[in-house]
């Protein structure tokens, strides 16, 4: 019978602070450093730690959450203004 892999992760302070501030990017790129691994495996341990840790997951989602409605804010603003500059080129003369 096959015994189930080790899911606690141990990570460095400033890669657990990277997480609090929603920047998970970051502290994959620390888990990389510091360990010298590849992405993929970096990625999975930054995973499987955020798994165990509910109020960090639930922080991680708020600030993504955020990140997705400023970016379709942002969307939508410049297709206004390019709605707003054909208007003009077409009609404005």
């Amino acid at each position: 019978m096959a015994s189930k892999p080790d899911r606690s992760v141990r990570l460095s302070k400033a890669t657990i602070e990277a997480l609090w501030q929603g920047n998970v990017v970051g502290a994959i790129n620390l888990v990389r450093k510091e360990r010298g691994i590849g992405m993929a495996e970096a990625k999975e341990l930054v995973v499987t730690y955020i798994g165990t840790q509910p109020a960090l997951k639930k922080k991680i989602d708020q600030v993504l959450a955020t990140a997705k409605r400023r970016f379709i804010g942002w969307i939508v603003g410049v297709l206004v203004v390019a709605a707003g500059i054909a208007y003009f080129m077409i009609w404005g003369s």
